[in-house]
């Protein structure tokens, strides 16, 4: 699967981020620096990507005791290298950066909460809400629009705080936070180019700063690179 993923690193970016009669590149991308340099974040800073997604799954034990902004470090690095070559849209990089960062929260210190509530639904049912346990129990593709990552993150986090610990509750906050912020979903983050194919075009506003800060706190949301 490494193997395979490295592979795909070499395609030609525009096969890779562009669909629908949608081109992901800005208009003023140039060939040299900007699209040689796609050519070094796929190959080095995207090996290093996949292979700590790998890293990850293999052994999620070395998540437990992260932060994560440890947890996020190539995730980041991926995010400014693709931002430094000048070339995607806003959206693009942002959204690439949330997927990367929610991918190994959920490989690693997820995979334990998550474990954790389904063996209390084994023994306790009634100790579990009726959403956690359709969302474990139904296993349907995540929809990364705004408000569907705001539900089901409010929906999991009492049995969160619950069943796995104080600590993973704030851990827990701080993604669902980053999230929101790397999805432009309440203001904070207002991406330069909005064209068809943002997942969150439509939903701009629907969600504020206050609501991101009551339900999942304040923290920061900066690039650790």
């Amino acid at each position: 699967m490494l193997i395979q993923n490295i592979f795909l690193l070499l395609f030609p970016i525009s096969t890779v981020f562009s669909s629908n009669g949608v081109n992901y590149f800005k208009s003023e991308c140039s060939f040299f620096p900007g699209r040689s340099n796609i050519k070094y974040c796929r190959l080095f800073e995207g090996a290093k990507y996949y292979w700590r997604h790998n890293s990850i799954a293999w052994n999620p034990e070395q998540t437990k005791n992260m932060s994560l902004v440890e947890l996020r470090k190539h995730c980041d690095d991926y995010f400014v290298c693709m931002e430094n070559t000048g070339c995607y849209m806003d959206f693009v990089n942002y959204q690439e950066l949330d997927k990367c960062i929610d991918d190994v929260f959920h490989l690693g210190p997820m995979y334990y909460c998550e474990k954790t509530l389904k063996e209390v639904i084994e023994k306790t049912p009634d100790q579990v809400s009726e959403c956690v346990k359709d969302y474990l129990k139904n296993k349907n593709p995540d929809k990364v629009d705004c408000v569907s990552i705001q539900t089901k993150s409010k929906c999991f986090l009492e049995d969160v705080g619950k069943h796995c610990g104080s600590d993973f509750l704030s851990l827990y906050k701080q993604h669902i936070n980053i999230r929101l912020y790397n999805r432009a979903c309440d203001g904070r983050l207002r991406y330069k180019d909005r064209v068809r194919g943002d997942d969150n075009s439509m939903q701009r506003g629907i969600i504020t700063k206050e609501d991101v800060e009551r339900d999942f706190g304040s923290n920061s949301t900066q690039i650790s690179a």
